[in-house]
């Protein structure tokens, strides 16, 4: 008998407003000349415009304007530059909404900082040293699986220009071209590391590249397939929202491999052919009876030429 659809895939989490995101740090401090300003909403939803406000400490509305970001995202665009020194509160509301008598949304307070120069450098990327074992690839009932496979980590170290706009940058990852994983805004800290992946807003990590050399699922999930083995170029897409000015591209080429056992066994040897219990004529042999014959009329020629 099939099993039900709702025992074949993982359920979305529910919408709760206060899971929405602002991706500061506490006790942050924005740069005044910030593009752009971002709420997140809980996975598989998206931010109410509406709901966004900017307003200072005291209580006063900041003029911005609104717009709808990737991954559900709600953006906030000043309409002029923050004031150095001030403290601020973001604020913004998911689609699913919140009970009008409990608090909802996201609500984080930060400080504006001294304008600085928007950035021109990304950082580097380097790939490391592939690793052969169990690789996380989304799909099933418990939204993720373990398949064998082949693994490279990519390195990436933001430049020090770019690390004070980081809450507001978002990032796409391709692999010869074809986008393989993106990641939401603040997804990447000042030292590069990457908060993984939840399996609803983005399908993959970010800086995680693999191949999938054993995969007993079936039927395969499309979400869950790797990149053949073989060398590839993976760029880095950073995009600040709203600044106007593209940041560079990094790339970096790898290689993936799938051990032999994995992908391509060895032949297993022939079985060698049933050896004969007894002498045999075939091939020039001699049976059993045809060597004793031979013997009695040898003896028996010994025998006659001694008499």
């Amino acid at each position: 008998m099939a099993r039900p659809p709702s025992a074949e895939a993982c359920s979305p989490p529910l919408c709760i407003a206060s899971n929405s995101i602002v991706p500061l740090p506490p006790d942050a401090v924005v740069p005044a000349n910030v593009p752009a300003l971002v709420v997140l909403p809980p996975p598989i939803n998206f931010v109410d415009e509406q709901s966004l406000r900017l307003r200072t400490e005291e209580g006063v509305d900041v003029e911005a304007r609104v717009l709808r970001g990737p991954q559900g995202s709600g953006v906030l665009v000043p309409a002029a530059p923050l004031i150095p020194g001030t403290r601020y509160h973001l604020e913004g509301t998911p689609s699913c909404g919140s009970s009008p008598h409990e608090p909802g949304g996201a609500v984080a307070a930060f400080t504006a900082g001294p304008q600085v120069a928007l950035p021109t450098a990304t950082g580097t990327l380097q790939a490391a040293p592939e690793q052969h074992g169990a690789v996380r690839v989304s799909g099933g009932a418990s939204c993720w699986e373990s398949v064998e496979g082949s693994t490279v980590t990519l390195g990436f170290t933001p430049a020090p220009q770019l690390v004070p706009f980081l809450p507001w940058v978002h990032w796409t990852l391709k692999v010869d071209g074809q986008t393989w994983a993106t990641a939401w805004h603040g997804a990447v800290d000042s030292s590069g590391g990457v908060t993984p992946s939840d399996g609803f807003r983005t399908m993959r990590d970010l800086l995680t590249v693999h191949s999938i050399c054993d995969d007993p699922r079936s039927p395969q999930d499309d979400t869950g397939t790797g990149l053949v083995p073989g060398r590839h170029v993976a760029t880095l897409h950073p995009v600040l929202e709203q600044s106007g000015t593209a940041l560079p591209v990094l790339e970096v080429s790898f290689d993936l491999t799938c051990p032999q056992d994995a992908s391509d066994p060895e032949p297993k040897p022939e079985p060698e052919a049933p050896r004969s219990e007894g002498c045999s004529q075939a091939g020039g042999g001699l049976t059993a009876f045809g060597l004793l014959a031979t013997l009695q009329l040898w003896r028996r020629r010994t025998a006659k030429d001694r008499a």
